[in-house]
């Protein structure tokens, strides 16, 4: 493969080289054409044999020089085309080796493994044949029995059969085997963070969880991240949407809107009062009424006397 390898190498220089010189005399070829028909066009004809002559000289010359080269350029492609296809029998002929072979060791492993793994079983089998009052496994012993008794007729046959591959794979009768597929996992998509929808009374603007700033429109539904959703319930720059006011209000601005109106309020920057309790707007709508506690209740209770 090494001495291929440099022929081929030393072959494709030799075509660069030839396919140079072919252009260059291409060139002059068709220069020293040019000047000859000038000549034909503009010279006397009856008085300037000497420089026709001279002309059809050197377009003969030049010709001969590129027909040369084109002639050169085609024999080495051949060859090319000879040694690329001699080296690829040879790397074929290398694989098709390494890869019998690989399967002959592998067989090896096999054969050796697989008497072991019958006196396993055996002995498997013998240890729970002594529990045999027990059904599950006694229907072990069976199981074992049966598979230990295939497999062993099976092996017999593939081993023959995968030993004739070996041969047939090394001289190129059969062809190589397929690599193992290998089983690419897929990504697992990341969950997406969590949002809450709200109805805002006002116009807002804030950052989504990717850092982009959002617009929301008064009188509008806006999804935002749950910590600003609930920043603007607590300041009551939106409402819930079970709020009656939402089948009211709904686009009634008709999106007439400018997100840098002075009145837009920043979710992002809005201080929130300090000592104030948060309210929880579900809780605050439900209306609950709480119990009085003034008086001490007293309640009950019948306790039977054993």
């Amino acid at each position: 493969m090494e001495k291929l390898e440099a022929e081929l190498a030393s072959l494709r220089t030799r075509a660069a080289a030839l396919n140079s010189r072919h252009s260059a005399a291409e060139a002059a070829h068709d220069d020293a054409k040019a000047k000859l028909q000038r000549h034909h066009l503009d010279a006397d004809l009856d008085a300037d044999d000497k420089a026709r002559a001279k002309l059809e000289t050197a377009v003969a010359a030049c010709a001969v020089t590129r027909d040369g080269y084109a002639n050169a350029l085609v024999e080495v492609q051949a060859k090319i085309t000879d040694a690329e296809q001699k080296l690829a029998a040879e790397r074929a002929t290398v694989e098709r080796k390494a890869v019998s072979e690989k399967l002959a060791s592998d067989l090896d492993a096999v054969e050796r493994a697989l008497p072991d793994y019958l006196a396993a079983g055996k002995r498997f089998a013998d240890a729970l044949e002594k529990l045999h009052f027990h059904h599950e496994s006694g229907a072990m012993v069976r199981f074992i029995c049966n598979t230990a008794t295939q497999v062993e007729v099976a092996a017999g046959f593939a081993l023959v059969e995968l030993r004739g591959m070996v041969v047939a794979i090394h001289d190129g009768v059969a062809p190589i085997p397929a690599p193992k597929p290998v089983s690419a996992s897929l990504p697992v998509p990341e969950p997406s963070p969590p949002t809450q929808t709200v109805f805002m009374m006002k116009s807002a603007k804030y950052h989504d969880h990717d850092g982009r700033s959002r617009f929301a429109g008064q009188w509008e539904d806006a999804t935002m991240p749950v910590a600003t959703a609930q920043r603007a319930l607590r300041l009551g720059v939106a409402v819930p949407v079970t709020d009656p006011r939402r089948a009211q209000l709904r686009g009634s601005r008709g999106g007439d809107f400018n997100p840098r109106a002075p009145d837009v309020v920043d979710l992002d920057a809005v201080e929130e009062p300090k000592g104030v309790p948060h309210a929880n707007p579900v809780l605050s709508g439900a209306n609950f009424t709480p119990l009085p506690t003034a008086a001490p209740r007293t309640i009950l209770i019948d306790v039977p006397l054993s």
